[in-house]
């Protein structure tokens, strides 16, 4: 049988990897953004449009090497648009499930996720 200290334990270390999570998920948001701002903001140029979703190997031979690299850029951007917006939803999920961690542990949350990392790094 689990103790109601055991459960605590376990509740504080699901704690843990929970902000963990979030704050991994912060720092590729962090990193998606500032490789959109080396990226083009504007949207795509008209005559690139239609090798939107063209892999770079399928791409015409006509193309010289600047539009390719537009190209490039402007599917780079989406991906990382996408990423940047998956990335959010995700610490969305993991904030609310830190969240109903939080409310189970109570008012000394902060302090004993605190001493369980205090414990994990030595």
């Amino acid at each position: 049988m689990i103790t109601t200290q055991e459960h605590l334990n376990n509740l504080v270390v699901a704690a843990f990897h929970r902000e963990m999570e979030v704050y991994q998920y912060q720092i590729n948001i962090d990193n998606y953004g500032v490789m959109l701002a080396a990226l083009p903001q504007d949207g795509w140029p008209s005559d690139l449009l239609t090798y939107k979703n063209t892999p770079s190997e399928a791409l015409p031979e006509s193309l010289d090497d600047v539009a390719i690299g537009l190209v490039a850029d402007y599917q780079y951007r989406d991906k990382i648009r996408n990423l940047l917006r998956s990335e959010k939803v995700e610490q969305s999920k993991a904030r609310r499930v830190r969240d109903a961690l939080k409310s189970q542990i109570g008012a000394d949350y902060d302090a004993l996720v605190a001493a369980y990392k205090t414990s994990q790094s030595g």
